[in-house]
């Protein structure tokens, strides 16, 4: 079954849900998402997300695309022709 079927059939699964276990449901949701919020703002206080920031500066700078007008690279290309191989 591919994700799109399976999303399918469980939006019908949820339009047929009781109102009641649909709540529950997205209490549930409310909770883990305020969870989520909660431990990832303390998680930004720590070293480790600032070494992790520093880590993704350094990557964009290392390959990020050159500015406009910057010539590229000059690249040489070497061409063997089936009359070149075996000379010395």
């Amino acid at each position: 079954m591919s994700f799109t079927e399976i999303a399918k059939v469980v939006g019908e699964r949820w339009q047929v849900l009781p109102a009641d276990a649909r709540e529950a449901c997205e209490r549930q949701a409310n909770a883990a998402k305020e969870k989520y919020y909660s431990e990832l703002s303390e998680y930004k206080k720590t070293p480790e997300y600032e070494a992790y920031q520093k880590y993704l500066e350094e990557f964009k700078a290392k390959h990020a695309a050159p500015p406009k007008g910057t010539p590229a690279p000059i690249v040489q290309r070497v061409c063997v022709t089936s009359g070149d191989r075996g000379r010395r």
